[in-house]
């Protein structure tokens, strides 16, 4: 396992951690401070968080398979970008810590999800 790999799986485990921490969080500590509408904004970042941090662990898992490929690392990296830009752009908002910005911040993430998973589609294709 390389140290890239390591660190991957590293960021993919305290980004996992903080999903639990931002879920509960918005749970208890933001229910009352929170619209519904918020809420769902809160809950839908959550999961794309979650869901990207469970593809970096299985993009790792497949580079330990098959062999490290530069494609993989750019989608690795992309899932990484993505969480910052996409939930936490939405997480900052909805905490009041930056105007509403989410709603022009949020589909570059999400464009980079979207991207960084068809990266893996054809680094899987590409390999022999």
């Amino acid at each position: 396992m390389t140290t890239l790999d390591k660190t991957f799986l590293i960021i993919g485990a305290l980004s996992l951690m903080i999903t639990g921490v931002l879920s509960a969080y918005g749970f208890h500590g933001l229910a009352d401070s929170l619209t519904d509408a918020d809420r769902l904004s809160w809950r839908w970042a959550i999961q794309m968080q979650a869901f990207n941090s469970f593809g970096l662990f299985l993009i790792t898992l497949l580079t330990l398979h098959v062999g490290s490929a530069k494609l993989l690392d750019i989608a690795r990296g992309l899932f990484v970008f993505s969480i910052v830009i996409f939930s936490g752009s939405v997480y900052l908002e909805k905490l009041g810590l930056i105007p509403e910005v989410a709603g022009n911040v949020a589909p570059i993430g999400g464009g980079s999800f979207m991207l960084a998973w068809g990266i893996v589609a054809v680094a899987i294709m590409l390999k022999k």
